[in-house]
């Protein structure tokens, strides 16, 4: 055999345990780390949802405030504080 014809051989050996590998995963993952992928795919959601959330509160108008509406805007800013002080403290586990 000639120089090459080795050298084409050597490439296509090559290039067909290159073919072969790319379709297959180097090493199978355990049970332990599919569940650890899941649980912080799950979590990125539930952090999105809550900064959707959050966003979403911040976009509601607050009515403009008179004399009799005092009261009334302190309870829809204690509710919109109860509910962003329950995301953080949510987060935060």
């Amino acid at each position: 055999m000639s120089a090459m014809h080795k050298m084409v051989l050597l490439v296509l050996l090559w290039s067909l345990c290159l073919l072969h590998l790319e379709g297959s995963p180097i090493s199978k993952r355990s049970i332990s780390e599919v569940q650890l992928m899941h649980n912080v795919g799950e979590r990125k959601q539930v952090l999105e949802r809550q900064d959707w959330l959050q966003v979403k509160l911040k976009s509601i108008l607050i009515p403009s405030v008179n004399d009799s509406q005092k009261g009334q805007k302190a309870k829809i800013r204690t509710i919109v504080t109860d509910i962003s002080l329950s995301g953080k403290i949510q987060s935060g586990s």
